[in-house]
């Protein structure tokens, strides 16, 4: 039997965030220029290559202490193809995606160093200060970027009188990069159990291992899904990163099923039409539309993501004010 405040309760609601997202886009067309700018960058912007310092570091792999024999010649020799072809590909410069708050890119997935022009300007890497330095400056970049792209798309969503955007936007960006720190210590922590979790797995058949891998990476996205909505506390209630994580946590945690069906529409609608998007080659103009198209996509569903947060946040908070009377009429 359902009571007044039963009613009142709103749970978060998935098609009407998303609709909101690709109507917000859709007036406020200027948001989809940061990813657009960016994937033009790593297209026909210079490039940086490292192989020049990894490879010498890769062909000697075999006279490392401890794994150079006889026995391990065919996997020695198999990494080192493997890596070799990932460094060979790399530019460094992709590394301006930032995770888990960044500017999203379609031009991380192609192959670098070739456009409809032709070759980009390279710049080669070949001492650890030059790859290290390069990839601080990126990855700094990236995160102030990223940051600037969340904080006018949280603008769009709540209108909050700001004295000093500046300032605003700098307290952001410095909880934007403790964000990857608190993450790498999570799962470090996490990955202590994990491994011995594999060394037993490993122990089993072939079919055994599959099934298990797919469980532990389903535990471990459990894990960390409830962190999902930490950069939308930052930049629509302006918390700082501790408070921001239990914010979302509190959220996740009561409208975990609503979640994570959310999460699912929106990891389908992104990763199908980049199908779509990734489908004209590397030096084909055609490529152009496919950036387009994902930024807007890409932008909407992520706008779409601070409305459902906002559902999901009033959601939990009544949620919570119904049970702390429940038991309150309870105790009384």
């Amino acid at each position: 039997m359902n009571t007044s405040s039963d009613k009142q309760i709103v749970k978060p609601r998935i098609f009407q965030a998303l609709l909101a997202g690709f109507n917000t886009v859709a007036n406020k067309p200027y948001l989809i220029l940061f990813p657009i700018l960016l994937d033009l960058f790593l297209w026909f912007g210079p490039s940086w290559r490292v192989d020049g310092f990894f490879l010498p570091l890769i062909q000697n792999l075999s006279n490392f202490p401890g794994i150079s024999g006889v026995d391990n010649a065919a996997l020695i020799k198999e990494t080192q193809a493997i890596w070799r072809e990932i460094v060979t590909n790399f530019d460094l410069s992709v590394t301006l995606r930032t995770l888990p708050i960044g500017i999203p890119s379609l031009m991380t997935s192609k192959p670098s160093f070739l456009n409809p022009l032709g070759h980009p300007i390279t710049f080669n890497l070949d001492s650890i200060s030059q790859v290290f330095g390069f990839w601080v400056v990126f990855l700094l970049a990236g995160y102030f970027l990223g940051s600037l792209y969340l904080n006018h798309i949280s603008k769009q969503i709540v209108h909050l009188p700001d004295k000093n955007p500046s300032s605003t936007l700098i307290k952001e960006f410095f909880q934007v990069i403790l964000m990857p720190v608190i993450l790498l210590i999570l799962l470090l922590i996490i990955s202590i159990p994990l491994l011995f979790i594999f060394s037993l797995i490993t122990l089993m058949g072939q079919g055994v291992n599959q099934f298990l891998f797919l469980i532990v990476g389903t535990l471990l996205l459990w894990i960390l899904m409830p962190l999902i909505f930490t950069p939308h506390a930052i930049f629509l209630f302006k918390q700082n990163l501790v408070t921001a994580i239990m914010t979302s946590i509190s959220v996740v945690k009561i409208s975990m099923g609503k979640t994570a069906w959310f999460i699912l529409s929106s990891l389908l609608l992104i990763q199908g039409l980049n199908y779509l998007w990734t489908s004209p080659d590397v030096d084909n103009w055609f490529l152009l539309i496919g950036i387009m198209g994902h930024a807007f996509i890409v932008s909407a569903v992520i706008t779409a993501s601070f409305y459902y947060f906002i559902d999901a946040a009033q959601f939990a908070q009544a949620m919570m004010l119904e049970r702390g009377s429940k038991q309150q009429h309870l105790s009384s």
